[in-house]
């Protein structure tokens, strides 16, 4: 790894850590902050002491999309050492309004929750989510708002802003094209395939639940680039991004197989579905971030002719298509769900 580029893994309940980057040079500059809590901020100071500098030294702060635990820290960065906050728009508008905007996600979150058929004890159960995001950021401004095709000098590098919405609706490389390398948060990771958000209207791209479609061709434009190392938000450094995103595709494929499988046994809701494909203790304690994956696949399956849905007063239910026969899924139950999907609530489909 370029020596000029430092990793410092921050401590993350659940999932392990997230990784927050250091790249040295002028302006002395940060990608993503990590959580707003007091284990990450310490980690934050020693990683940044092993590299002989300290939080007031930092210029700039860049951060690759909205979820909290990659700006939870931007304000506190922000009032030690007075360093330039430079994200996108969006995130920019997110971030300003933050406990405002996580209490609209919460209300949309349930009521996405109830319409596909999630009990009601299980949604009342799933209240230490939204603290989570209620304490893991604070409200900020941004003093640079960031659009596609800019620009922006970070470490002695110049860095491109490109921007892949899927899973987030503010994803954001950071791509240095001489270096053919790029800082890209979440949106491609070494070791497990990330989650999409369903965002409300008010922050969706075209008022509809396509985030998992809009995914899948951010992925296809990424494996186009001319990039040989992906400084992504948690785990290794992704060489060999092609390939990688080759084989999310394929997993993509298979998850919906089996969503068809289960499916041959008639209609179903999307919390119906997800009892079919995790175990009990993943449905129930995770119930927005199962919905969430649910949805994102089942809209594969609509916008390929294969599914339909029915909407009615109860909710959505849906149905395999008339066509070749699905094969039957396997019911053993996958590894957990990675909890880290997290803020955004989802947008009740409509197709």
């Amino acid at each position: 790894m370029n020596a000029a580029i430092v990793k410092i893994p921050l401590p993350l309940a659940h999932t392990g850590s997230v990784n927050a980057w250091l790249v040295r040079g002028d302006p002395l500059t940060l990608v993503d902050t990590g959580l707003r809590d007091a284990a990450a901020l310490s980690a934050l100071e020693q990683g940044l002491r092993a590299q002989g500098v300290r939080i007031e030294d930092i210029e700039l702060v860049l951060a690759t999309h909205h979820h909290v635990d990659h700006f939870g820290l931007a304000a506190t960065i922000k009032r030690r050492s007075g360093a330039t906050i430079a994200v996108l728009g969006a995130l920019a508008d997110y971030a300003e309004r933050y406990p405002e905007a996580v209490e609209e996600d919460r209300r949309f979150g349930h009521a996405l929750m109830r319409h596909h058929g999630v009990p009601e004890q299980v949604i009342a159960g799933d209240e230490p989510f939204w603290d989570f995001l209620r304490e893991g950021a604070e409200s900020f401004r941004a003093d640079v708002r960031l659009t596609d095709g800019d620009t922006i000098r970070a470490g002695d590098r110049t860095l491109r802003i490109v921007t892949r919405p899927g899973h987030s609706t503010t994803d954001t490389l950071f791509v240095d094209d001489h270096a053919a390398l790029a800082f890209t948060g979440d949106h491609l990771l070494s070791s497990i395939s990330s989650n999409t958000e369903i965002a409300s209207p008010g922050r969706s791209a075209d008022g509809r639940a396509r985030s998992r479609l809009r995914y899948l061709e951010s992925l296809r434009h990424t494996a186009e680039m001319p990039l040989r190392r992906l400084f992504t938000g948690h785990g290794a450094v992704v060489t060999g991004h092609r390939r990688l995103v080759q084989a999310r595709l394929l997993e993509h494929g298979r998850r919906c197989e089996r969503i068809r499988g289960i499916l041959a046994d008639g209609p179903a809701g999307a919390y119906e579905i997800a009892q079919g494909l995790w175990v009990p203790r993943t449905v129930t304690e995770q119930p927005l971030l199962v919905v969430w994956e649910v949805l994102g696949h089942l809209e594969l399956l609509l916008d390929a002719g294969q599914v339909v849905e029915h909407m009615g007063a109860d909710g959505s239910r849906f149905e395999l298509t008339r066509g070749r026969p699905a094969r039957r899924a396997r019911r053993r139950p996958p590894a957990r769900l990675q909890s880290r999907r997290h803020p955004e609530p989802a947008r009740v489909h409509q197709g």
